[in-house]
């Protein structure tokens, strides 16, 4: 399978990017996670544009499409699409801030690293994870590129949920989780170059990334205005879960500060 062969491919209704203008000048970005589509971020997007903010939350290459799609896409892949929304947002608004959820989180850091907008704010930022096979993809990789999950039995009503759950999340996904492993490398090795203001969202019952890592990007980035906030209640999908609402309270509250 290359990209030659991806002719059929279509985004689903419900991972469109999407663009929310606002009328203050400011802007930001939101990118969400691993398997994950710009319907994650919808809540907040929305709740951020109320308060005035122009909005992007662009679809990462391989995301919301297919699997075949997925397979075919990489790290720089949805890196350079993180900077190039950046830079697209930066074109259209006088300041621009990055907010990023799981893996977004780490293409967040990865991004503030680099650029070093004025504040950005990590949700769940996996640059650790549970899930300790992860350091093993390298290997598993050579020999696999998709493996059933065991025991998986989400339910959905809503049709679009049903096919990215066949087509994404009832698979483990040994080459692009390689791609992320050497994703959260590069984030932790380049926590030091990051100065903007820093809020560091985690949940006490995420089950996907452990309370270390918000606690190490506290300790090693180099900004001097930093904050972490850890809510009780939320899942891993803190933007999209039962938090949701105090997850955009404590974001808009922060970048008003």
């Amino acid at each position: 399978m290359s990209l030659f062969d991806l002719g059929d491919i279509k985004t689903v209704k419900i991972s469109q990017p999407i663009f929310l203008k606002g009328n203050n000048e400011k802007g930001i970005l939101l990118i969400h996670g691993f398997t994950g589509s710009p319907h994650d971020m919808t809540y907040l997007a929305k709740s951020l544009n109320e308060e005035g903010y122009t909005v992007m939350v662009p679809r990462l290459p391989g995301h919301g499409t297919s699997s075949l799609d997925f397979l075919e896409s990489n790290w720089r892949d949805w890196l350079r699409r993180s900077l190039d929304s950046y830079f697209d947002l930066a074109g259209l608004c006088k300041d621009v801030y990055v907010a990023g959820l799981s893996m977004g989180g780490v293409l967040t850091l990865v991004l503030a690293s680099i650029v070093n907008p004025r504040k950005v704010i990590s949700i769940a930022g996996a640059i650790f994870t549970t899930e300790k096979r992860i350091a093993l993809t390298p290997i598993i990789s050579l020999f696999t590129k998709k493996v059933k999950k065991e025991g998986y039995g989400e339910k959905y009503d809503n049709e679009d949920l049903k096919y990215l759950s066949k087509e994404y999340w009832s698979y483990n996904w040994p080459l692009q989780a390689k791609h992320l492993y050497k994703l959260m490398k590069i984030a932790r090795k380049r926590l030091k170059f990051i100065k903007s203001d820093i809020l560091i969202l985690a949940s006490e019952k995420d089950q996907v990334v452990p309370l270390k890592a918000a606690h190490y990007i506290y300790k090693n980035v180099s900004s001097e205005r930093r904050k972490l906030e850890v809510f009780k209640e939320s899942g891993h999908v803190m933007t999209n879960d039962i938090e949701k609402e105090k997850v955009a309270e404590t974001i808009i509250n922060w970048l008003k500060e």
